[in-house]
């Protein structure tokens, strides 16, 4: 029986997915969704009168070609519209033809928001689905607030933009920023391959400079968008995209210097800063804002300057002699020596380092489970108890791939093989998930709890560690091998991603001209 939209909202959502059921329709999604659903399907139900012979004969031919564009109408789908030029015409005409509640129901899921949907394993999502493209097209990017450094620099960064010329695109000016990022990580690479050494001074300074760039960089791409009308959802993808990747590169810088390559203190910092990372996209993916600050005086501004004038400074000095002191002796001269506990007077400072951004990560990682578990998206006030607890369980378990990858590097022996294929390994898988999440994110896609990409990395982390006839040279082949397939995978997603999100929007990726196809 037909129902007032009223009348359906006072239902609770138990009752609104029972009707559902009743009739045959898909059951899942917030409250909102699942009224319309109803209301749509009430709305087709509606018996229409049979036409009389003389509305028959005096049927519009032009109506009968616009039939399914009157029923795109009834279905809600923002594909099919009515042309502003056709003529509204009064005369009796044929009725439409009355379609079934069930393919109403699939042309609605067409373009319906599946980011509460829960899956085991990928299928077919993959890449990007029609209705992903359709989101990913109304996309509106919407960031947290600004600190007070971001207000502080944002003249800077727009006196620098408007040095730009007007043809150059804005994801060259983010490509421009990733490139500072490559070169400075191939000339760490080169003096420091498995971060147990330290590199020679200009090589750190070298970094400092490419890791200001870079942010810079990355501070000015939207603006050049802005200032040359191109603001396209592919921005965002290339944006946080090139910032996932770019991880990799303050790793390596971080852990160079530290020269904690060959132990799990390497492994700490690099999962600790992927994940963190990861879970920012997770929470936009969930409740539609990116996050990037802890209140108005720390942000992702202050940890890259942060790091680049650190790189900087530390290049002047004698980093072994500074990193590998103990606590103790570091604090003695200030008499607080006796402040630390026994434990962390006995640490060197590389370590102490290490375990305040240990903390820090996972204080960060805290908020932002926080916000998401609490987010009216997931915990609304018009929701029940069970669906309360299904939506957070539901998006808890999309953290279980990136925790997995991090759980499999501890398992790994670090002396077993060399820190920079476990850096290559690690970092391109966790991007290629971060990626995943952002686009996604972006298309209002289901993502899926168990990627496959995870599992190479995981067997081989269980091969390498309990294979006792497996040798060193093994280990690193194994690995060596990984790290190709994981970059190839990682740019053959991406260039699909791109490939689809520019056919949909009818434009290029470096170019300004739009397309003519």
């Amino acid at each position: 029986m037909a129902a007032s939209e009223e009348e359906y909202n006072a239902l609770t959502c138990v009752q609104l997915r029972a009707i559902c059921k009743e009739r045959g329709l898909v059951q899942k999604g917030v409250k909102k969704v699942i009224v319309d659903r109803l209301m749509k399907d009430d709305k087709a139900s509606t018996p229409v009168a049979a036409p009389t012979p003389t509305q028959a004969v005096h049927s519009s031919p032009q109506k009968e070609d616009n039939e399914e564009e009157d029923i795109g109408i009834i279905l809600g789908s923002p594909t099919k519209v009515l042309s502003s030029s056709s003529p509204v015409k009064t005369p009796v005409k044929s009725p439409a033809p009355t379609a079934s509640a069930s393919s109403i129901d699939n042309d609605y899921q067409e373009f319906q928001d599946e980011t509460h949907t829960c899956h085991l394993f990928e299928g077919r999502s993959k890449y990007l689905s029609p209705s992903g493209l359709h989101f990913i097209a109304n996309h509106q990017y919407r960031p947290s607030e600004y600190t007070h450094l971001d207000n502080l620099l944002n003249p800077f960064w727009t006196y620098l933009t408007e040095c730009l010329p007007l043809w150059l695109a804005p994801n060259m000016v983010t490509t421009l920023g990733g490139m500072h990022c490559a070169l400075a990580y191939g000339v760490m690479w080169y003096y420091c391959p498995d971060f147990d050494t330290t590199p020679p001074d200009w090589v750190v300074m070298l970094a400092g400079y490419c890791a200001f760039a870079y942010y810079t960089l990355d501070c000015m791409d939207g603006k050049q968008a802005r200032r040359t009308g191109s603001s396209s959802p592919l921005g965002q993808l290339f944006d946080h995209g090139f910032d996932c990747i770019c991880t990799l590169f303050f790793v390596a810088t971080f852990s160079s210097y530290l020269e904690i390559g060959g132990t799990h203190w390497y492994n700490m910092l690099q999962t600790s800063l992927q994940f963190a990372f990861f879970m920012a996209q997770w929470e936009e993916y969930h409740t539609l804002v990116l996050p990037h600050n802890a209140g108005k005086w720390c942000g992702v501004t202050e940890v890259n300057y942060a790091s680049a004038l650190g790189a900087m400074c530390v290049s002047l000095i004698d980093r072994e002699e500074f990193f590998q002191k103990s606590m103790e002796d570091t604090l003695a001269p200030l008499g607080l020596a006796s402040v630390l506990p026994a434990l962390a007077r006995d640490m060197e400072l590389r370590h102490f380092a290490l375990c305040g951004w240990g903390v820090m990560s996972l204080i960060l990682m805290g908020l932002s489970l926080k916000r998401t578990l609490c987010h009216p998206r997931i915990a609304g006030e018009d929701m029940d108890a069970s669906e309360i607890r299904f939506n957070r369980i539901n998006a808890m378990s999309k953290l279980a791939s990136p925790f997995l990858l991090c759980v499999a590097a501890f398992i790994v022996p670090p002396e077993f093989i060399r820190a920079r294929y476990m850096s290559v390994v690690l970092g391109c898988s966790l991007s290629l998930l971060t990626k995943k999440m952002i686009v996604f994110s972006m298309a209002k896609m289901p993502y899926a709890i168990l990627q496959t990409d995870i599992f190479p990395f995981i067997f081989a982390a269980i091969w390498i560690r309990y294979d006792t006839r497996l040798t060193k040279e093994g280990g690193d082949f194994v690995l060596g091998a990984l790290s190709i397939w994981y970059a190839y995978r990682l740019l053959r997603w991406v260039n699909v991603a791109i490939n689809q999100i520019c056919a949909k929007l009818g434009i290029y990726c470096f170019r300004l001209k739009k397309r003519d196809d």
